[in-house]
């Protein structure tokens, strides 16, 4: 493999460590997200205002889950690259093959 070839591959693990920690850190915010819902002293509004309070956290979880979709991706990439290390030129061979 050569040897820009493999900066490549070491920037996606990276990446991808990178997208994964990330959303680990993104998840520790909970609590800064997610705080205890104050008593508005009406039903309605209090039921409003933990409505809104779930959705925040949905939102909060779903990025942080996003994030980790994203690091899966990169990873998923980088493999695929070290599994299919082939050439410019073979790789244009194997497309034509039947074109001739």
């Amino acid at each position: 493999m050569a040897v820009d070839f493999k900066a490549v591959l070491s920037d996606l693990t990276s990446m991808s460590r990178t997208f994964h920690d990330e959303a680990v850190n993104y998840r520790e915010l909970h609590a800064d997200v997610a705080p205890p819902i104050a008593d508005g002293g009406d039903a309605g509004l209090d039921s409003a205002i933990k409505e809104v309070a779930d959705l925040l956290v949905a939102l909060h979880t779903g990025f942080a889950d996003r994030l980790d979709e994203h690091g899966d991706k990169v990873a998923h990439a980088r493999d695929s690259f070290q599994r299919h290390d082939i050439d410019v030129h073979g790789l244009f061979e194997d497309l034509m093959v039947g074109d001739g």
